[in-house]
């Protein structure tokens, strides 16, 4: 790591160099609001470039013990950058392109006190309200230049031609973009730290500036700066209202003058001022400016406690979207309010300790801001592990998702489009580990271990005892032996998919090692080698501040999950193997034994001449006749002992003292044989044994046997603690403990310590779901654990249940039903599901996932409650058809059910950036309340503030008329050719395995049928879409309660409103004409009883997302508003109270 620093301080050089000539271009002066926006966007991309050196470790004024990235040592990366680094400083520094390319100018003598030169020492700060630790590390930087250098004279250059300064700030731009490109999890790093820096600046000015300037270029920033601004209760922005206005409506606001080709900038400063200082000095502000702050206050006030949702995401480094909800002008105390905030947001709770199996906890050590408790994002957080898996995703109202689930949605979705993603995997030669040796590790990790950090050498020896060096040398051996720098070696480990298990590509953990090492399967001692190497990975998580390392995927996560499960859940304990003498063969005649006893004294007479070998061989003759003769055995391992054959003797002696365990000489012997092996504590608990057995017959060789070994085990002992080498007495500790998990003639027993749990946890989801047969599951599950413990065989699926062992999300919802299933004798045979989505049919009723279409659209029915992602009890459904291809199917048998739906995009389509599929932002928010173009400025202003014209809309009224659910209908979908059976394609009739095929590759088409009491004939909605629901949290209270609008936005709340006995006549022209005039989303009034049931089904239809305000909802201006495209584009409002 040393040679490393050494190669980057050319680097570094260049790089505090470029980050410091940013200073030449004099952006404190105001010249109207473009080129002031031109000067942000210049110094955005100096805190870009800092943000990036520190990303990459150059920046040690911000942290004395940071380090280069080990990248920098080699030579192709190394050159890039500071060719790169340098052709950025060459800009700033050629005087004539300066001037003739880029359109600047250098201050004239008069400007600057009769000087054309100033001294360079710090920062001129556009945007240090925002970027605070950016330009702290950006002094501290000049500071130490200061100390060992003479400050160097630059001329100050100020903008002349604003298009040709554009040149240079798109120039520079393109500069950072290649850097970033070098490190792409630096990148994620830098944009992570402006995001956060952003996110808590509270200069209202400067954010207003920063969200203007990057509309184009940085998208992600200007909608964190706005989403930052809408938290701080600014709901528009003056300056923003200025660029609205009209070219007339401006040159009537200010002196207008004749235009040149070339935008002039003026550069002397006015009379009186004394140079740059003055220059710094803040213009006053004009009378409309004013005059428009005050309207911005007016505005503020009327929407106080207004709801405000708002998007961010995804980005061009990664797919993460998150949704957030905020409440206008909101000044409760955050500790206080944020409590009732997170009950009104609708979050569920696990309503059982199984239960919270079903959400992901969190491994990685969370870093917040000291000042407010802000979280800062890691690659754990940039990691989606399944979306309903997410602690804040689900909804409390069955069916439906939260605000914050909804951006998971979004981002589940964007996930759908493959992005080119690079990861080290490390392919290095692993240590062949015994199994004594991973299940010594194993239980110390269980029983806590020592807690990482307190000893860096014991911590390394640890991880190098499972996985060696994986190749590297390191000649910085602090480096080497630095905690964090394990998190990225584990990481290309734990991603090898040659000798590791992929949980997530598989149902059941148990198979990974209850089967034999093939499809896939890496076998029992390998799965418990990737539990150690996971684990040892999440303790230097938990510990560790920076985790910004590449290489972090769900199979990692996955890892990691069941790591920790099994080191909770699972306890595991060696028995002594027992020998069945029933099965064992025995001489039957008495010639036979006669026989072996002949072939036993002539092996005593070799063994007398010490013919060793010879006595071995006429033992085993011997014992081939009579198997169950423990003394055969005995003497057989005497003769291997005196071969020094010390663990042919160990095995021989072992198994005649499992034949007969009164057999005291067998102990003996096997002591003797373990102390030879130098397995001291073993030789200990036989010599033990030995003269246990033999009571007053024991010989003064037991005795000395057990001297001798009480013996070595203090000599062992000494050895350890009196060894000067790190790596030898680690080596030699480690052995003496690995004795007492020696398996040699042990059983290795798999122990749950959360069964009991686990069958409680069972038989509530049960009766919350109504199960039908109950009672056949609680006479089935309270034995299920005792009947696998005394030998029984039980499905793979609830082994996995009953020990805890199960991935969080999709993942348990399918063990949880499956397990249920298997308790239930009456539905046992259909087995477990294909698929993950698949609902569950039975005679009298259904149950269905939450995610799939039946979950969201069934999940408002009366009764019917979301569980562990499961929606139900729902009716029962109908088949339309046959629903096999056999004919001796019936038709009302339980089934796994796949409904077939197409996905919605969660938001818009962006067809202009290659590396999104959805567009989210929230621009032209206020574009109902925006001044028209043929509107004069004094007018719009008394309009705006006149108290008459606000307004608090009438949501829809209450409807009368009932709608009633007559049936759910299933549709069988054509086969897939290739799923086909081979037997019906030739005529025949299908067997059973083909028919079981059949049905698990079988799609149905869903559909409801329901009765309104306005209608005589029934009303059908297919159901060809997943749609996503939003529950909406409640907004606060306004000055007038429910809030208001201005009477120019009214359209929008009353002229696209619709009743469910209009939808099925609705026409998409329709929506869309009356959003064009007047921004509405389209409102479904389900106020009726049974409505919302046929309003989701509409949705579902039609291909429509939907925001849903419940009773206790916010008002109906914050409901519209949510739905709107400026919010969470669902364009689609269902309003139920």
């Amino acid at each position: 790591m040393a040679e490393v620093a050494g190669l980057a301080l050319g680097v570094l050089a260049l790089w505090q160099s470029c980050v410091s000539v940013f200073d030449v271009i004099d952006s404190s002066r105001h010249y109207g609001m473009d080129y002031e926006l031109l000067c942000v966007k210049l110094e955005v991309e100096r805190v870009r470039l800092l943000c990036w050196g520190d990303a990459v470790g150059l920046n040690n004024a911000s942290s004395p013990s940071l380090t280069p990235d080990p990248r920098f040592g080699r030579v192709e990366v190394r050159t890039t950058v500071i060719r790169l680094l340098g052709a950025m400083q060459q800009v700033f520094e050629n005087s004539e392109r300066l001037q003739e390319v880029y359109g600047l100018r250098p201050y004239s003598a008069e400007a600057l006190g009769g000087r054309n030169e100033i001294e360079i020492s710090q920062s001129q700060l556009i945007l240090g309200g925002v970027f605070k630790r950016a330009y702290q590390n950006l002094r501290k930087m000049a500071q130490e230049r200061q100390r060992g250098t003479v400050l160097a004279r630059k001329t100050l250059w100020a903008v002349y031609d604003r298009k040709k300064f554009a040149e240079l700030v798109v120039e520079i731009r393109e500069f950072n973009d290649s850097l970033a490109s070098l490190f792409p999890d630096a990148k994620a790093r830098a944009a992570e730290r402006m995001r956060v820096e952003i996110d808590e600046s509270v200069q209202v000015d400067q954010l207003r500036l920063l969200q203007d300037a990057m509309i184009d270029e940085h998208a992600e920033l200007s909608e964190v700066a706005s989403v930052r601004l809408e938290a701080l209760g600014v709901t528009v922005s003056a300056r923003t209202e200025l660029l609205s206005l009209t070219e007339e409506q401006m040159d009537a606001l200010t002196v207008t003058g004749a235009e040149d080709d070339v935008e002039e900038v003026p550069r002397e400063a006015p009379e009186g001022t004394g140079g740059q200082a003055a220059a710094r000095e803040e213009e006053p502000l004009d009378e409309v400016s004013k005059k428009l702050m005050e309207l911005e206050a007016y505005v503020d006030k009327r929407s106080t406690g207004a709801l405000t949702l708002s998007i961010i995401g995804p980005q061009s480094y990664s797919e993460h979207v998150s949704a957030h909800v905020y409440f206008d002008q909101d000044a409760r105390d955050g500790s206080f309010s944020r409590i009732w905030d997170e009950r009104d947001k609708g979050f569920v709770l696990m309503q059982h300790a199984s239960f919270e199996l079903y959400r992901k906890k969190k491994y990685m050590r969370k870093r917040y801001r000291e000042k407010d408790n802000y979280e800062y994002l890691d690659s754990e957080d940039y990691t989606l592990f399944d979306a309903e898996a997410q602690l804040k995703y689900e909804n409390i109202n069955p069916g439906t998702v939260t605000v914050e689930g909804f951006g998971i949605e979004c981002w589940d979705f964007g996930m759908t489009k493959p992005r080119n993603k690079t990861i080290f995997v490390n392919h290095a030669q692993v240590p062949n580990v015994s199994a004594a040796k991973l299940l010594r590790r194993l239980d110390e990790l269980r029983r806590g271990g020592d807690k990482i950090g307190w000893s860096p050498d014991e911590d390394e020896l640890d991880i190098k005892e499972f996985v060696g060096t994986l190749g590297i040398v390191y000649y910085d051996q602090k480096y080497a032996r630095d905690p964090k720098r394990w998190v990225g070696d584990l990481y290309s480990v734990l991603n090898r998919t040659d000798i590791l298990a992929d949980f997530t590509s598989s149902s059941s953990v148990g198979l990974q090692w209850a089967g034999p090492e093939r499809d896939g399967r890496i076998g029992y001692w390998n799965l418990l080698w990737q539990i150690i190497i996971a684990k040892e990975l999440a303790r230097r998580l938990d510990t560790s501040e920076d985790n910004g390392y590449t290489g972090f995927t769900e199979r990692i996560l996955a890892s990691m999950i069941i790591s920790d499960l099994w080191l909770t859940n699972v306890v595991i304990i060696l028995t002594d193997e027992k020998i069945d003498t029933s099965t064992i063969k025995v001489p039957e005649t008495e010639a036979e034994k006669a026989k072996a006893e002949e072939f036993k004294n002539k092996g005593n007479a070799a063994l007398q001449n010490k013919q060793y070998q010879v006595a071995i061989d006429l033992y085993t003759v011997a014992i081939k006749i009579d198997l169950g003769n423990a003394v055969y055995r005995c003497n057989r391992s005497a003769a291997s002992f005196s071969k020094e054959m010390f663990k042919e003797a160990e095995e021989d002696a072992y198994i005649a003292a499992r034949l007969d365990p009164k057999y005291a000489k067998a102990w003996s012997r096997l002591g003797a044989a373990r102390l030879q092996l130098g397995k001291v504590k073993k030789a200990r608990e036989a010599y033990q044994r030995a003269l246990a057995v033999a009571g007053k017959d024991a010989t003064n060789q037991m005795r000395r046997g057990l001297e001798d070994v009480e013996a070595k085990i203090k000599e062992a002992i000494k050895e350890i603690n009196e060894e000067k080498d790190r790596e030898k007495r680690h080596d030699l500790r480690s052995k003496f403990h690995d004795q007492d998990w020696d398996i040699l003639g042990k059983k290795v027993e798999m122990h749950s310590s959360v069964h009991e749990r686990q069958v409680e946890g069972l038989l509530l989801f049960a009766e919350r779901m109504k199960w039908p047969f109950i009672n056949e599951v609680r006479d089935y599950a309270e034995d299920v654990y005792t009947n696998l413990r005394g030998g029984e065989t039980i499905d793979i699926h609830l082994h996995d249940w009953l020990f805890g062992l199960v991935l969080p999300g999709k993942w348990f919802s399918f063990k949880i039903m499956t397990a249920l299933i298997m308790c239930t004798k009456s539905v046992k045979d259909i087995g477990a599901a294909h698929y993950y989505e698949c609902g569950l049919s039975l005679p009298k009723r259904s149950y269905w996932r939450s995610r799939t279409v039946l979950g969201r659209v069934l999940g408002c029915l009366p009764g019917v409650i979301s569980l562990c992602g499961w929606i139900g009890p729902c009716p029962p459904v109908e088949f339309e058809g046959p629903t096999s291809s056999a004919p001796n199917v019936e038709n009302k048998k339980a089934k796994h059910i796949r409904i077939s739906t197409r996905r919605l995009a969660p938001h818009e389509h962006k067809p202009n950036d290659e590396n999104s599929v959805i567009n989210i932002g929230n621009e032209g928010k206020y574009e109902a309340t925006r001044i028209r173009p043929d509107e004069e400025i004094g007018p719009y202003l008394e309009d705006m503030q006149d108290s008459s014209r606000w307004i608090i809309p009438a949501p829809p009224v209450q409807e009368i008329s009932t709608c009633k659910l007559l049936s759910i209908r299933l549709k069988k979908l054509p086969l897939n050719i290739a799923h086909a059976p081979s037997s019906s394609q030739g005529g025949g009739e299908p067997d059973l395995a083909e028919e079981r095929e059949v049905e698990n590759e079988t799609q149905y088409r869903a559909s409801l049928v329901f009765k309104l009491d306005s209608r005589t004939e029934p009303l059908t909605y297919k159901l060809f879409t997943n749609p996503v629901f939003v529950t909406l949290p409640p907004c606060k209270p306004g000055p007038k309660g429910p809030h208001e609008v201005h009477m120019r936005e009214l359209p929008r709340y009353q002229t696209n409103i619709w009743t469910v006995e209009q939808l099925k006549d609705h026409t998409a022209e329709e929506s869309e004409a009356m959003e064009g005039i007047a921004g509405s989303p389209m409102i479904i009034n389900a106020t009726g009883e049974g409505a919302e049931l046929l309003a989701r089904a509409w949705c579902s239809e039609r291909g429509k997302n939907a925001v849903i305000r419940k009773k206790g909802g916010p008002c109906f201006v914050c409901a519209v508003r949510a739905a709107g495209v400026t919010s969470l584009g669902t364009r689609v409002l269902i309003w139920l109270e």
